[in-house]
């Protein structure tokens, strides 16, 4: 910010990469918000398409009340070091986010500005619209996530299902006071919602805000590439993924004060345990073996479970 310029009550930001097709549609869902001015950051991870072109060009036409930045990185970081550069980069506490793909109300910002000044939650999210790839609608299996029914600290700590990401708005506190985020195996939606559970400051605002389309965005790109794995590679995948979840969710348990005595840290090693056992199975080490010796019951029933889990996939 520069001196004298008030700092905007939001900042919207859009990740983009490689989204050439609809970049345009999202863009501009982000630039017509009716609500009072805010920032708006337009951050594209080195598209090798034609998507930044765009950008600058709708960046430069712009004529609206909102202060606009479109930027791009030198490489390709990822998302997760994508989303941190954002964050460096807001001149706002309260970040609303969207991608590439997806489309906003033009009230979006508006009810999530109103709901944080209400509520001071840390966590904002919403319905969505939901649509397939052929363009039909799509499902609401987002919904059956954990935060559509309760905040519960022990299920969020295993959940690895805690509500749409696509739908949500945050404050830099989840940032500042935990730390970054997990290396890219770990989903920034997964992280940010254990932080808010453990803060008590999660709201659900009960509108559909975004359309979403299913199977487009990044995510969900990097889930259909796992999931054309063969089964012990897709499987040695997920496990992975989840394992950084957990170990992610310990670290940000301890920072938050929770003791070790604490149920919540209690499930969360002995989840990471099991995960890792498990994950043994396929990447069999003198790691292993000191795991299985050193709790050979439980982790030897990890390993058959896995083992029969295994089978029954072939």
């Amino acid at each position: 910010m520069h001196d004298g310029e008030v700092t905007p009550a939001a900042t919207f930001i859009l990740l983009s990469y490689n989204q050439e097709s609809s970049i345009r549609a999202s863009m501009e869902s982000v630039l017509t918000q009716d609500c009072e001015p805010i920032e708006i950051i337009v951050s594209d991870d080195a598209s090798t398409d034609g998507t930044f072109t765009i950008i600058k060009q709708l960046a430069q036409e712009y004529a609206g009340p909102h202060r606009v930045i479109a930027r791009q990185n030198d490489v390709n970081i990822g998302t997760n070091r994508h989303i941190e550069r954002a964050i460096e980069l807001s001149s706002a506490d309260l970040m609303i986010w969207t991608a590439g793909d997806d489309i906003n109300a033009t009230y979006r910002a508006k009810r999530i500005i109103e709901a944080f000044r209400q509520t001071q939650a840390k966590l904002l999210f919403s319905d969505a619209i939901t649509i397939s790839s052929d363009g039909t609608a799509g499902s609401d299996a987002y919904r059956r996530a954990l935060f559509y029914r309760e905040y519960s600290r022990q299920e969020a700590a295993l959940s690895f299902e805690l509500y749409l990401g696509a739908t949500a708005a945050w404050h830099k506190d989840l940032y500042r006071k935990y730390g970054g985020f997990a290396p890219e195996r770990a989903y920034e939606d997964l992280i940010l919602g254990f932080r808010a559970v453990l803060e008590q400051g999660i709201h659900y605002i009960n509108e559909k805000l975004v359309t979403y389309q299913e199977g487009a965005g990044i995510s969900s790109q990097l889930a259909k590439h796992v999931s054309k794995l063969g089964n012990r590679e897709r499987r040695t995948a997920i496990l992975q993924s989840q394992i950084k979840v957990l170990e992610q969710r310990l670290r940000d348990a301890k920072v938050f004060g929770l003791a070790a005595d604490d149920p919540v840290q209690v499930a969360i090693v002995t989840q990471l345990e099991t995960l890792q056992v498990r994950l043994d199975y396929y990447t069999w080490s003198a790691d292993s073996r000191r795991r299985l010796l050193a709790r050979p019951l439980r982790h030897g029933n990890a390993l058959l479970a896995e083992a029969i889990r295994d089978l029954r996939k072939r």
